[in-house]
């Protein structure tokens, strides 16, 4: 297929760096032309006009992203146009998540333009990316291994640490308030905490997240 008007939607409440990947994208030899969402509603409405994108780059943590559910909103409405996660951070537990319901990987943003233009080239042509080395799958790595944390549980701990209520929790990680605290009692356990906000301070003492 050839380059030529193939139109890339990215949506980053960071301005400069959604620019700076819009104008690596319009550079010889691609010249594909992009447009800037800086928050989930401007992305949804930017979805419902007539004007059609090849590919939506989705930053997960920009104004009125609520977790998986917002991903997979994008997900659909931008159908069948694919969408890549766009994140300096992120947990493997919701990269897959969203992988299993239709998104093509996470470009982490911590990639030089050069590298990020690349991938971008890649998913275009129908694959799937997600990094073999990320700040989120080394917190995901020896130390928790250690402690025999699962990535679910990671993704938990390290929400709650942000301050996060179960009910927040649950909706970020598209479960239920039953199975967090499960998942939090489970991690006390592991982790010899007498309750959650001890288990936050041994995970940050423990460098989980």
């Amino acid at each position: 297929m050839s380059n030529t008007n193939k139109k890339i939607l990215i949506a980053d409440d960071h301005v400069l760096l959604a620019e700076s990947v819009g104008v690596a994208l319009a550079a010889a030899p691609r010249h594909f032309e992009s447009m800037v969402a800086t928050t989930l509603a401007e992305t949804k409405l930017a979805l419902e006009t007539k004007e059609k994108f090849d590919l939506v780059l989705l930053d997960i943590r920009m104004p009125g992203m609520m977790g998986l559910k917002s991903i997979h909103e994008v997900v659909k409405a931008a159908d069948p146009a694919p969408v890549a996660l766009l994140s300096g951070t992120s947990d493997m537990g919701v990269v897959n998540a969203a992988v299993d319901f239709g998104s093509r990987g996470l470009i982490p943003k911590t990639l030089p333009l050069t590298a990020m233009v690349n991938v971008v080239d890649l998913i275009l042509s129908g694959q799937a990316f997600i990094p073999v080395s990320t700040e989120t799958s080394f917190h995901s790595g020896s130390s928790q291994q250690k402690v025999g944390l699962t990535n679910r549980e990671s993704s938990v701990l390290r929400l709650a640490s942000e301050g996060l209520t179960n009910k927040e929790i649950a909706f970020s990680i598209g479960s239920t308030e039953v199975n967090v605290k499960m998942h939090m009692r489970s991690i006390c356990n592991k982790l010899n905490a007498r309750n959650r906000a001890h288990a936050v301070v041994i995970g940050k003492d423990m460098s989980l997240f």
